[in-house]
């Protein structure tokens, strides 16, 4: 390295280690922190690994003004605990803006995320910056269920669908109930955001092969706001400009090796109303150590889920990233979507809806693991997607080992109020009792 490129990075250094010190400093004007970061100093990144963490737990004893390291204002009724600033959505904004050439003027965006969500704030600022329309229609409204949903993708020509991952899937099984093909009636979409839950390579591609679309991650939680987006070139990366990020071992947390698994603790750079020291976010991610064609410095990271989601079976260990990513390449290749896995003390049972099964699936996830095939509607009940008025956040992962619900389709994490005429009374009657049939033997089985 020559002396002029040596100067260039040990002075982009300064200017970090700068940032952070200030990010700090704005931190300890909460209640909180004033408390949490007494008697430590931080310079730079260097002494980052003193400071004490922040768990989830801090926010919620803070909760609901602990945490502002400004004065509240314009708050009326029961107050949230996670707070965001006007300036710091703008950031996030300008960062999607950047980096997802497709949100342009001419867009149409059907936001399916809660308005109340953080992400829909910045959806909203992007769209301001760029002139485009924004149709505000989050699942948990009664005014837009699954079938206007719908109908505004075909009718407006909505180019830019934002949703849970599963949402896509969901719309897709309803088109094919009305007769629309999703590439020929429903083609104007040309970007899908997911997040809000993992989204595994296979997943990943089944909806780009379902809506012939490009999807975009969008990677944050309501406590940190906005942390990573996919660039043109596929690959989710850590958003740099927002955040100094530590991947740490779960249980010492201390740093793991470059490339490794470890939980993603990060420290605010631009947030100025809610801003966070070590915040241990409980999510399980990977950073990449090779650089992504795209030519952007910002890392590239893999995120697993949380921490706690984690599947253990007689001592083998699995992600529900890793398991959902195995199921949907299974399914896909059943030409099949619906499928709910059901996790049991001695496995995993996976129930898959399709015609004609011809495959098993072998040891892809690394759990044992059994498959029952059936009918259609028997995982997913879609005509309940024409009664919905709004919809709760769905998996397609249900841990039977506790003692609370156990679904056992994914119309069962739905919300509904029916109106129901005499044959879908008993239809519906004829599907709970089947329900509970298999509910039963699965667990008479499970404990055998």
């Amino acid at each position: 390295m020559d002396t002029a490129s040596a100067a260039v990075i040990g002075a982009n250094a300064g200017r970090r280690d700068q940032v952070l010190h200030d990010a700090v400093a704005r931190a300890r004007r909460s209640a909180f922190y004033s408390q949490h970061l007494a008697g430590y100093e931080l310079n730079g990144r260097a002494d980052l690994g003193r400071l004490p963490l922040t768990l989830k737990s801090h926010l919620r004893d803070g909760s609901p003004f602990g945490m502002l390291a400004v004065p509240p204002t314009g708050t009326k009724g029961e107050p949230i605990s996670t707070w965001c600033g006007l300036a710091e959505v703008r950031v996030m904004a300008e960062l999607l803006r950047r980096m997802v050439p497709e949100f342009s003027a001419d867009c149409i965006m059907l936001n399916r995320f809660p308005l109340f969500a953080p992400v829909s704030f910045i959806f909203e600022d992007a769209l301001r910056l760029v002139g485009a329309c924004h149709i505000a229609a989050g699942n948990v409204s009664w005014d837009v269920p699954f079938t206007r949903a719908l109908d505004f993708i075909r009718r407006l020509k909505v180019t830019v669908l934002a949703s849970l991952p599963l949402e896509p899937i969901l719309l897709r099984e309803l088109a094919h109930e009305q007769g629309l093909d999703v590439r020929r009636d429903l083609g104007s979409v040309r970007v899908v955001f997911c997040g809000g839950a993992v989204l595994p390579p296979a997943l990943r591609r089944v909806i780009e092969k379902d809506w012939g679309a490009r999807v975009v991650e969008i990677y944050g939680s309501n406590e940190t706001m906005g942390l990573g987006l996919t660039c043109v070139a596929g690959q989710l990366h850590l958003c740099s400009d927002l955040v100094e990020a530590e991947v740490l071992d779960p249980q010492t947390f201390v740093p793991v090796p470059p490339g490794e698994v470890g939980v993603l603790t990060v420290t605010s750079m631009v947030h100025e109303v809610m801003p966070l020291v070590r915040y241990v976010t409980g999510d399980l991610v990977r950073v990449s150590p090779e650089p992504c064609r795209c030519g952007l410095s910002d890392p590239v990271i893999e995120v697993f889920g949380r921490l706690d989601d984690v599947i253990e079976i007689g001592g083998a260990r699995s992600t529900a990233y890793d398991v959902l990513d195995g199921a949907y390449d299974f399914a896909d290749q059943l030409d099949t979507r619906l499928f709910l896995i059901l996790v049991l003390r001695h496995g995993l049972h996976l129930l898959i809806e399709v015609a004609d099964p011809q495959r098993r699936l072998n040891e892809r996830i690394g759990l044992p693991v059994t498959v029952e095939y059936l009918a259609r509607n028997a995982v997913m009940d879609r005509s309940a997607l024409f009664r919905t008025p709004k919809i709760y956040k769905p998996s397609q992962i249900s841990d039977w080992r506790g003692e609370g619900r156990k679904p056992i389709t994914i119309m069962e994490a739905l919300l509904e109020w029916p109106r129901f005429d005499l044959r879908t009374v008993m239809q519906i009657g004829l599907r709970q009792i089947r329900n509970a049939q298999r509910r039963r033997r699965l667990l008479r089985e499970d404990r055998s």
